[in-house]
């Protein structure tokens, strides 16, 4: 029964840490400020602290006695299928688990990691969103997403490296550095690949990619089902241990550097290997030298302003690096939205919301909040270091006939080495 898959997961996932910090919620709302789907549309449904309100249910009614009683005397209905299928929505569709709302939480409350929570239940009740669904499954089959088979890999590798006439190592035993790609780089962004291996290259980098570990993306860490996770997880690890590398390079991906860095080490045993992003890597390359730029490369190409990914930025704390690397392309041109870095506004597509059809209106209601701040400030360039966020601008300029140009950092600083 989906109900009890649900509350069974629930009641696992419902430890002495979520237990606390479910207890400690003063439900003061404030939370329902710091989320762009409320700030947007002003439903009180997609207010953070409501979005985990089916957990807290399940825990009071399976390890309270207040949460029993009520229960007892019908003053609160016990979690059904109805329940599961409303905060499917609300849970998958309007939320990117960006994590800002635990930002500004006054008592210190993670939501984002206890809508996950929210989430592995609906994952173990069967109860995602069908594109959402679709997309785990052809990762696991195909491994990817967006179907980039091996076939597909190796030719989507010799076609780059043709084009851009770069050199692409692949299986490279005895190299101190794996990087991996999404499949939305591999299929959407190639020059992404031509960039980073330009750079990669130009520092002297002993690096390699992988026909085994390809893929970076993980959409079972989207759905919240562990077992997914810790499968699309252990084909990465397996992949780098296999080559021997002392440090994994996350290229333009924020939920794949999240799931890498701190969520497999509590799901699983991980190899002793460094797991970095790659915007932390271009600015330890310029710092010490590695690379240079030309100053003020940027500044003739209108004003030039900067996406903060919740993921790399606000979770992954590489906020500095990007700004120190415009302050060198773009001194003149180089403005900062507001509010930004840990208080910035998600784009709205991350967190597995883009790949969900029936999220399309409230994902490009989110996304107007970013064309209000873009424009604030007069910019004609967005910078961003994550492709799943480039994708959303994209897709949002075209919905919107909104005249803006966007660019991967890491394009920039490959341009623009001396």
């Amino acid at each position: 029964m989906k109900t009890t898959r649900a509350i069974d997961t629930f009641v696992e996932e419902t430890g002495g840490w979520v237990a606390s910090q479910l207890e400690a919620c003063t439900r003061c709302g404030i939370c329902a400020e710091a989320c762009h789907f409320y700030q947007a549309t002003g439903n009180p449904d997609f207010a953070p602290v409501w979005k985990v309100e089916l957990l807290k249910r399940a825990y009071e009614q399976e390890f309270t006695l207040g949460g029993k009683l009520r229960t007892m005397l019908h003053l609160q209905k016990k979690v059904d299928e109805a329940d599961l299928e409303a905060w499917s929505k609300l849970v998958y569709e309007a939320c990117t688990v960006c994590n800002k709302c635990a930002m500004v939480c006054p008592m210190g409350i993670q939501l984002g990691p206890i809508i996950h929570d929210v989430r592995a239940g609906l994952a173990e009740a069967g109860m995602v969103p069908d594109d959402l669904a679709a997309a785990v499954n052809k990762q696991i089959e195909e491994g990817s997403p967006l179907g980039v088979t091996d076939d597909v890999f190796e030719s989507r590798l010799e076609w780059i490296a043709d084009d851009w006439e770069i050199d692409l190592p692949v299986d490279k035993e005895g190299a101190d550095t794996l990087v991996i790609f999404s499949s939305i780089e591999i299929m959407k962004f190639p020059d992404n690949l031509a960039h980073i291996a330009s750079i990669l290259n130009a520092a002297g980098e002993n690096w390699t990619l992988s026909s085994k570990a390809r893929e970076v993306v993980n959409f079972g860490f989207y759905e919240g089902s562990a077992d997914h996770t810790r499968l699309l997880l252990s084909r990465v690890f397996d992949g780098a241990v296999e080559l021997g590398v002392k440090k994994i390079v996350v290229t333009e991906c924020g939920h794949a550097y999240d799931a890498l860095r701190w969520t497999a080490p509590n799901l699983m045993d991980v190899p002793d290997i460094e797991i970095t992003h790659i915007a932390a890597v271009l600015g330890e390359y310029v710092e010490s030298g590695r690379i240079t730029l030309k100053a003020g490369a940027y500044d003739g190409d209108g004003k030039i302003t900067f996406h903060d990914a919740c993921k790399i930025q606000r979770r992954g704390g590489h906020i500095e690096e990007p700004r120190k690397l415009l302050s060198i392309l773009a001194p003149e041109s180089f403005t900062e939205m507001t509010p930004n870095r840990e208080q910035a506004i998600c784009c709205g597509g991350g967190g597995g919301v883009i790949a969900i059809k029936e999220a399309d209106p409230i994902r490009y209601k989110a996304f107007e909040l970013k064309i209000a701040q873009a424009e604030a400030v007069g910019a004609e360039t967005v910078v961003m270091a994550c492709s799943n966020c480039r994708l959303q601008f994209l897709d949002g300029a075209e919905h919107f006939d909104w005249d803006m140009k966007f660019r991967g950092l890491a394009e920039m600083v490959a341009e623009a080495m001396e």
